[in-house]
């Protein structure tokens, strides 16, 4: 039995993680600057653009599960990329507040959904003898994309505008899918 931990999928579905990770502590940031400045929304309504993301990525989560035994993790995992990615489009459409608030749910939804399908694959991929350890290592790149995610976003919004930033995510989000098709 191979128990060697460190292969090609491994890495991948670790990154892929990584930056969806990076993305939504990057976002959750800025997102209500952004909501301030560009929408002129009240405190409470930019409370709500970053909290009405984590309550999209529960109902993704909560229904993405069959989604994965009837289709699949590999496809699972690249349609909610798709989806992620195509998501970040809509932050550059500029009419409302509620426009923002329906795009910060759906891009929610589709962090479940992707992210999900990513701690699937991890630890149906981890040699049974490995498991705690390459558990461990996996999170770790969460955990990695918790302290810098923030750093960026912060650090991207003293320098660069918010389209910028959302450039950004879109770009780093679809090497993320083209990363998942190649063979």
């Amino acid at each position: 039995m191979n128990s060697k931990l460190w292969k090609k999928h491994f890495i991948i579905v670790s990154s892929v993680n990584f930056f969806l990770t990076l993305i939504f502590y990057l976002l959750l940031v800025t997102i209500a600057v952004f909501a301030v400045d560009y929408y002129s929304a009240t405190t409470s309504q930019a409370g709500l653009v970053t909290g009405i993301f984590i309550i999209g990525t529960l109902i993704g989560r909560l229904y993405i599960g069959r989604a994965i035994d009837k289709i699949g993790r590999k496809k699972t995992l690249f349609i909610g990329l798709i989806f992620f990615t195509m998501t970040t489009l809509l932050y550059f459409v500029n009419i409302g507040i509620a426009f923002l608030l329906i795009t910060r749910f759906i891009h929610g939804i589709a962090l479940g959904v992707a992210s999900t399908a990513t701690g699937t694959i991890a630890a149906q991929i981890i040699p049974a003898a490995r498991k705690g350890e390459g558990i461990g290592y996996f999170s770790m790149s969460t955990t990695l994309a918790t302290a810098v995610g923030p750093f960026i976003g912060l650090l991207m919004m003293q320098k660069v505008s918010f389209q910028v930033i959302n450039t950004f995510q879109f770009t780093r989000l679809f090497a993320n899918a083209l990363i998942i098709i190649w063979p």
